[in-house]
């Protein structure tokens, strides 16, 4: 299983004999040492622990402990002493990214906790038949253990193939292995017989954060960027250089100007950044593309930054083509894949990331519009519409028509453009055909189409962004991906402390008038270059249409290298082969261009 964890250094284990229990670490091969064992022999208590905890201060006066003691102990050594203190109940006490594991001997019991938003992964076998449980934070190191076999879940495989089944929180393709969902621990008693008793609770639930009223918006602004420096400055622990995502977004900017300047008062090396846009090699942009670059370019000069452009070429996206899909989130990795390995280059060890942002503290403030026509508030309704300057009939369907159905106001938007027929998402043609799973597994697992929730209010689109699943299946995928090359993602979007102030806000503080995503525009002034502030834009031409390109390219060279093989690969069975094989071509891409039954098919069969 430590083997599983590659690549790494030498680490530690312990057993306790008497029990049958074993804990494990690996050492990280760049990042400082995380991962370690822990003991308070007197307690019989043993930890193993992945962790960076935030507000350690607040959390010695939780325990009542000094806290020049509690500076001298490691994060493994807190969470002991809080486990003795709260058992079950730590993780409520906790801030932070961890994944922990904690053998209590007295009472026979192995407690896992994941933090809030799972940032730190936790995968889990258990066997009753041979009284076997195994847990860590790479699905190769559960695979190589006993209880764990690579036997396929039929049924995920489906869902995976035709995009149904997104995000699940537990299961993963393989049947004996189970991921423990983010916000949850696990607690495992070895009952009499050396029988496994196994329960799941959940420790974070947003829906039941405080409100959060102040006097004013500038209020509102100054503890919103309290909050966000602090959850910045919190993840640039570690050696340098330190990485950091730059689209020239609201989002990954901020972070990247928010690290540069705390790395720079703490005389460190300002953050090298990553982008996924083309390199230009020295050329300027075309006109189309401009904005995109100009964005970046505004964020560097502003800060004194590097930035590396690392949108994939044809052979890149074959080889990310060629991962397998079963493994924890490969389908993210078509753009990732290029900005890791270029970071691995030049030595970074952190990489930090706007991800989840949208979905938080730069929220949009999607379904404000249906919740003022449910509650009667028509004039306020049409007010806001006038701000947009749309008429009442628009502003009437663009609220309306997400009660309808989630995806209804996008579709009327293509059908009147004309454009109904112009992408397979949303051609008249049966929807399973439109994905490239085998028919006979199709019927065995009988998949059926994903269906959307309906939205109806502000905070429901908040709370649904946050527990839907995106945010982690991706957070799941760069782990791991990023823990082959030694590099650790951190999201300050994503912090606790942070996520539960923007979960407790008013309205208006995310919609104002004519701008959305109102409190970080608001809080970000004199922060960020006004021509990011105050951007509208939310497409991102240059990158797409790189990506477009390139993968139209890698498609002949992924059929040459399918019929090389000689024999189909094992996992054909799953897939309509023949269908796929019609599709990988350049010319045919372009005017049906089905990127996700492609990769869905191709990364699956591991081939």
């Amino acid at each position: 299983m430590l083997a599983g964890l590659a690549p790494a250094a030498p680490g530690g284990d312990w057993t306790d004999p008497n029990v049958g229990v074993g804990l494990g670490f690996a050492r990280s091969r760049f990042t400082p040492l995380a991962e370690a064992l822990h003991f308070d022999r007197e307690a019989g208590l043993a930890a193993v622990v992945d962790a960076r905890l935030d507000d350690r201060a607040g959390f010695c006066d939780a325990l009542g402990l000094q806290r020049s003691e509690g500076a001298a102990l490691a994060d493994g050594e807190l969470l002991l002493r809080g486990y003795k203190r709260w058992a079950g109940e730590l993780p409520k006490h906790l801030f932070g990214d961890y994944v922990f594991a904690i053998w209590d001997a007295r009472k026979r019991v192995l407690f896992l906790a994941r933090d809030p938003m799972g940032v730190k992964p936790c995968y889990y076998s258990y066997s009753a038949a041979t009284r076997r449980f195994a847990f860590a934070g790479l699905l190769d190191a559960v695979l190589a253990a006993p209880c764990a076999s690579a036997e396929l879940d039929e049924a995920v495989v489906a869902r995976s193939l035709t995009r149904t089944g997104l995000h699940d929180a537990e299961r993963t393709f393989f049947r004996d292995v189970s991921k423990l969902p983010p916000g949850h621990s696990l607690t495992l008693t070895v009952g009499p017989a050396e029988r496994f008793t196994i329960a799941l609770a959940r420790h974070w639930q947003p829906e039941q954060a405080a409100a959060v009223r102040r006097s004013s918006d500038d209020d509102y602004a100054e503890e919103f960027l309290s909050l966000f420096t602090q959850a910045v400055a919190t993840r640039l622990q570690g050696a340098d250089p330190i990485g950091a995502h730059l689209s020239g977004g609201l989002d990954s900017s901020s972070i990247a100007v928010l690290a540069a300047r705390e790395l720079r008062h703490s005389n460190r090396p300002a953050p090298l950044t990553f982008s996924w846009l083309p390199d230009l090699v020295g050329k300027p942009p075309s006109e189309t593309y401009a904005p995109e670059y100009e964005a970046i370019d505004a964020v560097c000069r502003q800060e004194g930054l590097a930035a590396f452009h690392c949108a994939p070429k044809a052979d890149d996206l074959v080889r990310v083509l060629r991962l397998d899909g079963a493994r924890p989130g490969v389908h993210v990795l078509a753009s990732e894949e290029v900005v890791q390995r270029r970071a691995a280059e030049q030595g970074v060890r952190v990489l930090l990331s706007g991800w989840g942002g949208d979905q938080g503290a730069s929220f949009n403030g999607r379904g404000h519009q249906a919740h003022l026509l449910l509650s009667g508030r028509w004039g306020q309704l049409a007010a806001h519409g006038r701000v947009l300057g749309a008429g009442r009939l628009q502003t009437f369907a663009d609220a309306a028509l997400p009660l309808v159905h989630p995806d209804a106001r996008r579709r009327l938007r293509r059908l009147l453009r004309g454009a109904m027929h112009s992408r397979g998402d949303f051609s008249d043609e049966p929807w399973l055909s439109r994905w490239l799973v085998h028919p006979a597994l199709a019927r065995r697992t009988h998949v059926q189409p994903r269906r959307k929730s309906r939205l109806f209010n502000m905070r429901e689109a908040l709370l649904s962004g946050l527990g839907g699943g995106a945010i982690v299946e991706r957070i799941e995928g760069w782990a791991a991906g990023g823990a082959q090359r030694g590099i650790e993602y951190r999201y300050p979007l994503l912090d606790r402390r942070l996520l539960q102030f923007v979960l407790g806000l008013p309205p208006e503080q995310f919609l104002r008038g004519q701008w959305n995503r109102w409190l970080m525009r608001h809080a970000l002034r004199g922060v960020l270059p006004a021509s990011i502030l105050w951007s509208r834009s939310k497409t991102d031409p240059a990158r797409y249409d790189s990506m477009f390109d390139a993968f139209a390219a890698a498609l002949p060279l992924a059929r040459r290298l399918l019929e090389e093989c000689g024999a189909p690969p094992p996992r054909a069975q799953y897939v309509d082969l023949p269908r796929l094989l019609d599709r990988l071509d350049a010319a045919r891409f372009r005017v049906e261009p089905r990127w996700e039954s492609i990769r869905c098919a191709l990364q699956f069969l591991d081939f």
